[in-house]
């Protein structure tokens, strides 16, 4: 029973294994009207990156894809090409090494059975660069936004209601000693009439006794 298991178990395994297997069957060179376009026949599209050391030289990564045993090279109308190397990348992977006259501007094309020719495109995109601005604004409002309703800006802001409000209570105590009542008439005088050294008690005193 068990190893009844083990072996289904192995089966549902290599099934989905199978089933992903993309070979790179060919690889053509076709330059049409001064136009270079590189066309990779395969059984379907992979992730590819391109990179080039010079206008002449270019090296396409591709992953997720292999070369097929009976894999072909093809040149239409392209007989300047210099070389072209397909090699084995690690795990499921391909380089493919290019040397021809401008080849870094060529097309890549992959051309599988069940859809037309998809031409990859490395540049940025319209629509893609518009809303990485829009992004970056946003970002930048976002930022400014918090920046003004940080701590320091709201310190500050208390701070200067702290010092509004002790001007205010200062003008209020300022008119309440304005209007406080006076004690006695005859104190009015006692700037001009008292003695060195003498008491507002005993200026009163005095007062009294002349009277």
């Amino acid at each position: 029973m068990l190893k009844k298991f083990i072996l289904i178990l192995i089966v549902l395994i290599g099934i989905p294994a199978f089933a992903n297997d993309n070979y790179l069957n060919s690889v053509v060179i076709d330059n049409a009207d001064g136009n270079t376009s590189i066309v990779l026949r395969s059984d379907s599209v992979a992730k590819i990156k391109k990179s080039a050391d010079s206008s002449d030289k270019m090296v396409l990564s591709l992953k997720g894809i292999s070369q097929s045993p009976n894999i072909s090279t093809l040149y239409k109308n392209s007989a300047k090409v210099d070389a072209l190397t397909i090699q084995n990348d690690g795990n499921n992977g391909l380089k493919i090494y290019i040397s021809a006259p401008n080849i870094a501007k060529a097309n890549v094309i992959f051309d599988t059975p069940n859809s037309s020719p998809i031409i990859m495109n490395y540049g940025v995109k319209k629509e893609k660069l518009i809303w990485s601005l829009i992004s970056v604004a946003i970002l930048l409002l976002v930022m400014r936004s918090s920046k003004n309703a940080s701590p320091e800006n709201n310190k500050k802001d208390i701070n200067e209601i702290l010092k509004e409000r002790e001007k205010e209570l200062y003008r209020n105590f300022q008119k309440e000693v304005s209007s406080i009542p006076t004690m006695n008439y005859r104190l009015k005088s006692y700037s001009k009439h008292v003695l060195k050294g003498e008491t507002i008690r005993s200026y009163e005193s005095r007062m009294a006794t002349k009277i």
